[in-house]
C-alpha cells in the first residue's frame, strides 16, 4: 500500500484538484484512486461540525458519548473527527496539515493512530512543515497548476530541501518617537491563580519580565497560555485583585486598558481576520502608527518614509502597493509583526505567528523576530507549540498542567 504527501505551498483544499480527487476523479499520476471515495480530515471539515454544533447543540461527533462537543480539547475534537470519518469506511483519507496547533503529546497520539490506519487504507498528506511528514509516507508529489509534475522519494525531497536559507535583511528602522520613563521591570506576576467555574487554569504563577528580554511561552493545549496573555494585554476581569504589576503600576490601580495596550505590540492569528478592507501593504504598516484597523486618514511624509524603511527590512519594498490580503500568508505575518513593532513598544507579544506557514516562511519569521530582539530595547514574548528552528529566545517560561491548575517553570 502506497502513501503520498504534498506540500501545501502550491495547493489548497478548496482547489478543484482536491474536490475531484475525493469523488474518485483523480489527476494523471493517481489513477489508483479512480472511482474511489475519499474523505478529508482537516480544520476546514472540523469547523463545519463546530458550526453545526453551535447552531443545533447536537454534534454527530460525540453521539453515543456523555461529553459535550464544546467541552472537548483541540486534540479530542480532532480525535473524534478522525473516528467519525473512519466509521464512514472511506477508500482513502486526505489529511490536511493534521498536526497544526496541536501540542507535542497530541501530535504523538495522532501519529500513532495514523500509523495504524495506514496499514488499512491509503493516505494522502498535505503538509506545511517537513518535520510533519508521516513516517509511512512513500513519495512526495510536486504540484503545479493543479497537475502532478514530479514524484520523489521522501529522502530525496528532504535532501533537496536542506539548502533553504534565510533572506538577509536590513536593520530595523528607529521609531518616530520613543516611549518615555519605561521601567526596568515591564511586568511582574506574583502567585497569580485563575479558575473558571471552579475549574483551575493557573496556579500560583510567578513571572517577571524585564526590558529587552526575549522569552518563549510554552505549554500544551489547555494549559492556560491564552488566559495568561489576556491578563497582560486584554481586559480579563480575573486579573483584578491579583498581584499583577504592568509598567510599574498594579493592574486596576488607575491605568486604563487603553493606556496599557499603547505600550504593547500584539500579534495573533485572529488579527488577520479583522483586516478585510482592500488596504495596501504600505497603508497596513502605517496604520500601526495610528492604532487603527486600516488607514482612514492621509498619512504624513515621515509616516510614509518610516513604513517604506520597514518594507525594505522585510524585503517587500516592491509590494507596497499590493493589497495586503493578497500577499502569501508568511508575508502577511511579517507585515503584521512589523505593524505591531513600528512604534518600538516596550513589550511585543507574538501569539503563534508561524502557525500554518511552510518551512521557508517559518524560518523567515523566526529570523525577523530574532532581529527585533537583537536590535531594539523591546521585550519579546513568542508563543508557539513548536520548538521553532532558528528561533533564539533568551529564556523560556513553560506552563505545566496540574490538577490544581498549571504551574509555571522558567527554563
Amino acid at each position: 500500500m502506497k502513501h503520498y504527501a504534498i506540500s501545501r505551498k502550491n495547493i489548497s483544499i478548496k482547489d478543484q484538484w482536491i474536490k475531484h480527487l475525493l469523488i474518485g476523479k483523480p489527476p494523471a499520476g493517481l489513477e489508483k484512486f479512480e472511482n474511489r471515495r475519499g474523505l478529508l480530515y482537516s480544520e476546514f471539515t472540523l469547523n463545519k461540525f463546530i458550526e453545526e454544533d453551535y447552531r443545533h447543540g447536537n454534534s454527530i461527533l460525540t453521539k453515543g458519548t456523555k461529553r459535550s462537543f464544546q467541552t472537548l480539547s483541540s486534540g479530542e475534537k480532532r480525535k473524534a473527527l478522525l473516528h467519525y470519518l473512519l466509521s464512514q469506511n472511506p477508500d482513502f483519507l486526505v489529511l490536511d496539515n493534521p498536526f497544526e496547533s496541536l501540542d507535542k503529546a497530541s501530535v504523538r497520539e495522532l501519529q500513532q493512530n495514523l500509523n495504524q490506519i495506514s496499514e488499512e487504507i491509503p493516505i494522502i498528506q498535505l503538509f506545511n512543515r517537513r518535520e510533519d511528514i508521516l513516517g509511512f509516507i512513500d513519495s512526495i508529489l510536486e504540484i503545479e497548476k493543479e497537475e502532478i509534475v514530479s514524484e520523489k522519494k521522501v529522502a530525496q525531497f528532504l535532501k533537496n530541501s536542506e539548502n533553504e536559507k534565510n533572506i538577509p535583511v536590513a536593520k530595523i528602522p528607529q521609531p518616530l518617537s520613543r516611549f518615555r520613563e519605561v521601567p526596568e521591570i515591564l511586568f511582574h506576576l506574583k502567585n497569580v491563580s485563575v479558575k473558571y467555574e471552579e475549574r483551575p487554569i493557573l496556579s500560583n504563577i510567578n513571572w517577571t519580565l524585564k526590558k529587552g528580554e526575549f522569552w518563549q511561552l510554552k505549554g500544551p493545549n489547555g494549559s492556560g497560555k491564552t488566559t495568561l496573555l489576556s491578563m497582560l494585554y486584554g481586559d480579563n476581569p480575573k486579573a483584578y485583585g491579583q498581584e499583577i504589576y504592568l509598567f510599574g503600576n498594579k493592574k486596576g490601580s488607575g491605568e486604563s486598558v487603553w493606556e496599557i495596550k499603547q505600550k504593547i505590540g500584539y500579534f495573533s492569528q485572529g488579527l488577520t481576520q479583522l483586516f478585510t478592507r482592500r488596504d495596501t501593504v504600505l497603508n497596513m504598516l502605517i496604520s500601526g502608527l495610528v492604532d487603527s484597523v486600516g488607514l482612514y486618514k492621509h498619512p504624513g511624509d515621515s509616516q510614509v518614509r518610516l513604513a517604506r524603511e520597514w518594507l525594505k527590512t522585510l524585503k517587500l519594498q516592491t509590494k507596497e502597493k499590493q493589497i495586503f490580503t493578497k500577499l502569501p500568508l508568511a508575508e502577511q505575518r511579517l507585515v503584521l509583526i512589523a505593524r505591531a513593532m513600528i512604534k518600538h513598544p516596550p513589550l511585543l507579544i507574538l501569539d503563534e505567528p508561524t502557525t500554518s506557514v511552510d518551512d521557508a516562511g517559518a524560518l523567515r519569521i523566526s529570523a525577523f523576530i530574532n532581529q527585533i530582539a537583537a536590535e531594539s530595547e523591546t521585550a519579546v514574548i513568542f508563543v508557539s507549540h513548536r520548538d521553532e528552528k532558528g528561533l533564539k529566545p533568551d529564556k523560556v517560561f513553560e506552563l505545566l498542567p496540574q490538577e490544581e491548575g498549571s504551574i509555571g517553570k522558567e527554563i
